[in-house]
């Protein structure tokens, strides 16, 4: 079999040219193949019978946000976060729909998406960089055409520094990511916004790097976390990301052998099929293959796409899509 190509050193090559040039170079694509549907139910926009809107109201403590950058789908704020139970301090982008501070949803919850970038992910997310993913510029459009639920976007930093790999985990004698993105970012949205009951209003998703974050955390928490979404993701451990694991601990932290298990979560895992980044696609359909129910997975495979930012680009109407599919939506008063 060949060997897998270095996820982050793709990231870092597809990243700074999104940032310095163009997003485009270097790539075409013409659309995408999608694979049949799970055959689960999509979760509805309120559950049946609820008379009044679905909202968990915030907890507090109130963290300080300040203003980050405006992008074409309203401002993106960000806050230092002391992680209470990591012990972690890390930059984490937060941004609003317009729906949020609209009146008629003034007594309803929101769903949240925790999008985690791809690279390194030291000090930035590129999630929150309209110039590299306009995700927000998307989820306005799609929702004045009804085609996607007004999400909260939670963007955190995914590692401390390039000189300590955390692979989102927690590892001996390094920045215990894993408890940070896992359970303070978590706890930090909780208590600062209206959300929503349950686990239904809660989904992640990443790429690259950063897409074998969203499937780990959401397997590991499947009580919080219903839907996930990896785009050219892995599903194990990069050797390499932890030379002070023991074995015990690269198997603990394997999406691989975590999705055995069979915990109940949506994933939805999409990749090109450029001859060039063909391990991509070989990931997913290998990953594809060991989900049992009651995890459900749904492939997309992008004609002609490959690892760069604007093949994902692309992508951002088929993932909110199915993000609004499979996770409950905020309720307008009546």
């Amino acid at each position: 079999m060949e060997p897998r190509p270095r996820t982050r050193a793709v990231g870092a090559a597809l990243l700074t040219a999104a940032l310095v040039a163009s997003t485009a170079a270097g790539c075409s694509s013409s659309g995408a193949k999608a694979a049949p549907p799970p055959s689960t139910t999509p979760a509805p926009a309120a559950p049946a019978g609820r008379t009044e809107p679905p909202v968990v109201m915030p907890t507090g403590p109130k963290a300080h946000f300040r203003f980050s950058h405006n992008t074409s789908g309203g401002p993106i704020m960000v806050t230092t976060l002391k992680g209470a139970k990591s012990g972690v301090t890390g930059k984490v982008w937060v941004w609003l729909p317009p729906e949020y501070k609209d009146k008629r949803y003034a007594k309803s919850g929101f769903p949240v998406l925790t999008l985690y970038t791809g690279n390194t992910g030291v000090n930035y997310n590129f999630w929150a960089h309209e110039e590299v993913e306009p995700i927000q510029k998307v989820a306005v459009q799609m929702r004045k055409r009804h085609k996607a639920h007004p999400f909260i976007m939670v963007m955190p930093v995914l590692q401390m520094s390039t000189r300590q790999d955390t692979e989102c985990s927690d590892i001996p004698g390094m920045p215990k990511m894993g408890t940070f993105l896992g359970d303070d970012v978590y706890r930090m949205v909780k208590a600062n916004f209206r959300t929503l009951p349950g686990r239904d209003g809660w989904g992640l998703g990443g790429a690259s790097s950063g897409a074998f974050c969203a499937v780990k955390l959401a397997l590991q928490h499947p009580d919080r976390y219903r839907s996930a979404m990896s785009w050219a993701g892995y599903f194990a451990p990069e050797p390499q990301a932890g030379p002070r694991w023991t074995p015990q601990q690269m198997s603990a932290n394997s999406p691989t052998e975590m999705v055995k298990k069979r915990p109940d979560v949506r994933l939805f895992l999409l990749a090109g099929d450029r001859k060039l980044f063909r391990s991509d696609k070989e990931r997913i359909m290998a990953f594809k293959q060991i989900v049992r129910p009651p995890t459900t997975v749904q492939v997309e495979i992008q004609k002609n796409g490959g690892h760069y930012t604007a093949d994902l680009q692309k992508l951002l109407p088929d993932i909110l899509t199915w993000f609004t599919k499979n996770l409950e939506g905020p309720v307008p008063a009546k």
